[in-house]
């Protein structure tokens, strides 16, 4: 008998173990503890839809584990998590950040592993796959499910075209491929580095019903030359950076083997509960406190930012000397957690360095006036965009502390 239309569940991604109190947010600790409770939330939410909705399978490509030797409690965690779901067969294709190692917290035979005491197992139900080439798996309980997944072994750049060499697929049955990688031109990537690249021309000629792919932190389909739906990315499901505004996401995908694959098929769910926000705010021409204020606003209800959130905003523009600014203390209670950039901001020093310098000043010139008359020579003695850009920086401190007896760092 054939397989019939079947729904998978897809997550990846987690960075269980990451730290959550550095980087531009800058989440003190308290905060960053409360985070780190919200992101293994997200896991126990996907049990529970699994045990709910009994899914064929879960498939997860990679990155569950920011280390491949996670902390004892949270490989513990994520081990007693993944039990709960059985019989749920489970798929794991370790990535970039947790790969397959003798010392790997997914090796049974690892002294991280072994050296847990009473720690829970590995269940039955759960597939790692251990080899750095591709390998093709039954689901059990499935006759006619295959998986074919393959591992990373350690963090580091890898370039290999895997699915240059991969053959192609059972002739058979619903065939799905897991593997942690990065879709050459993904309109999503965002910062994640290219790691086992690939094109979606690749991925068509292996010829699978479904890729499950991990890697990139925001979720979307991943389509073929002529339209057709290949696979996807469910996102990260939890935002643990500044890089991930935009995350928070897991998938279910619903799937039969005679039917063309479309994405209306996907079906992405939200999972963590803060979004992370990098915002812009120009204070240009703000000339006293009230216009910032008013801008400030309009620049947060813009973005949608709320009461659970976390922004991170950027100031550029000139900011009038003399006037009182704090977005900080303003947003510190409207916002879960606000960080304020402001190196990009420009002194309000009104000096024009390309305009032409004229002769030496007299003896009656000020100190201040000496200075912007050498500072614009050597504007125009400059070479290169980059010296003119030291020059135009060494202008501002040498005005900040002549007018205001201090340096102010940006």
């Amino acid at each position: 008998m054939g397989v019939e239309r079947v729904r998978i569940a897809q997550f990846s991604d987690l960075h269980l173990g990451a730290s959550l109190s550095g980087g531009k947010l800058a989440l003190p600790q308290a905060k960053a503890d409360k985070r780190r409770s919200e992101q293994r939330q997200c896991l126990v939410r996907l049990a529970a839809h699994v045990r709910e909705t009994r899914p064929a399978l879960l498939l997860i490509p990679g990155d569950l584990f920011d280390s491949g030797e996670p902390e004892i409690d949270d490989l513990n965690f994520v081990i007693n998590t993944l039990n709960t779901m059985a019989p749920v067969p489970v798929f794991i294709a370790p990535g970039n950040h947790d790969g397959y190692a003798p010392s790997s917290g997914y090796n049974p035979h690892s002294a991280l592993y072994q050296g847990r005491g009473s720690g829970p197992k590995w269940g039955n139900h759960i597939r790692i796959f251990a080899a750095e080439q591709f390998e093709t798996a039954p689901v059990p309980g499935h006759a006619g499910i295959t998986v074919t997944g393959v591992a990373f072994h350690r963090h580091r750049p890898d370039s290999r075209r895997v699915l240059a060499d991969l053959a192609r697929a059972p002739q058979s049955g619903l065939r799905i491929l897991l593997f942690h990688g990065a879709l050459e031109n993904y309109p999503r990537a965002g910062a994640d580095k290219a790691v086992l690249p690939f094109t979606a021309a690749e991925l068509e000629r292996a010829d699978y019903t479904y890729a499950a792919v991990g890697h990139y932190h925001r979720g979307g389909p991943i389509v073929g030359e002529h339209g057709r739906l290949l696979g996807a990315y469910a996102g990260a499901p939890f935002a643990c950076s500044l890089s991930d505004a935009g995350a928070g996401t897991w998938l279910d995908v619903e799937i039969s083997p005679q039917e063309p694959l479309k994405e209306s098929a996907l079906h992405w769910h939200r999972c963590d509960e803060r979004a992370i926000h990098a915002l812009e705010m120009d204070v240009t021409g703000l000339t006293d406190s009230t216009s910032l204020s008013h801008r400030l606003d309009d620049v947060l209800a813009a973005a949608r930012a709320g009461a659970r959130d976390l922004v991170h905003l950027t100031l550029r523009g000139r900011l009038a000397r003399g006037v009182p600014f704090a977005p900080a203390e303003a947003l510190g209670d409207r916002v879960f957690h606000v960080a304020v950039d402001a190196s990009a901001l420009e002194p309000d020093h009104d000096v024009d360095l390309a305009a032409e310098p004229a002769g030496e000043p007299g003896l009656a010139a000020t100190g201040q006036e000496l200075f912007i008359w050498r500072m614009r020579q050597l504007y125009h003695q400059a070479t290169s965009d980059e010296e003119r850009h030291r020059i135009r920086e060494a202008l501002c401190y040498g005005l900040d502390a002549l007018t205001s007896g201090e340096i102010h760092l940006r």
